[in-house]
């Protein structure tokens, strides 16, 4: 579920783009729906974008039993600049994961909708049902599913981003539990989008 070189080169990217594609210009893009995309959606995912887009190399730690393990993230900006594309692949002492995520701004539900898919999924992939949203500096993704029924709450967290690194903590438990640290990725940029 990257960022560039420099704080100065996005923005810069991210303006030529905008006036390339007629973003500045006088007339609103428009999605592939026909309708306009809101002035907040583009807040919102221009946000995003600076944030993730590019190349990461990740470091995880397991802290329940001390595992660790290395992977790969790319972020991309999918079509229309109106989400973002996660390819994802790591392996460690939980065997090899690939993953694949889409993130859109939703207007009506004011946060992003999330899809992820990976290896692990035996249906393939999950809509994450909270979605995510920006609290503050971090970016907070809520997730909840039943399974053998019981319920289980994932909480995943996205902090300490500087323009070459940032922290992917997981926190997952049965629902009305405390929640646990299960996961922690340490992400440091390989290359701009």
């Amino acid at each position: 579920m990257r960022r560039i070189s420099t704080i100065v080169f996005l923005p810069v990217l991210f303006v030529s783009v905008m006036v390339h594609r007629g973003l500045l210009a006088q007339e609103p893009e428009k999605s592939a729906s026909g309708t306009t995309a809101s002035p907040r959606a583009q807040t919102e995912m221009a946000k995003l974008i600076h944030a993730l887009a590019g190349s990461w190399s990740l470091q995880l730690s397991t802290p329940t039993h001390g595992g660790a393990g290395s992977g790969t993230e790319v972020w991309r900006v999918g079509p229309g600049g109106n989400s973002l594309i996660e390819e994802y692949h790591s392996t460690g002492d939980e065997g090899e994961i690939s993953g694949l995520g889409v993130a859109w701004w939703d207007k009506s539900a004011g946060r992003f909708q999330v899809v992820w898919c990976d290896n692990t999924d035996p249906g393939g992939c999950s809509t994450i049902k909270n979605g995510a949203r920006w609290e503050g500096g971090d970016l907070t993704a809520l997730h909840e599913w039943e399974e053998a029924g019981k319920k289980f709450t994932l909480r995943e967290v996205f902090s300490s981003f500087t323009e070459n690194s940032f922290t992917q903590t997981l926190y997952q438990s049965e629902s009305g539990s405390d929640l646990n640290k299960i996961l922690t990725i340490r992400a440091t940029r390989k290359e701009g989008p």
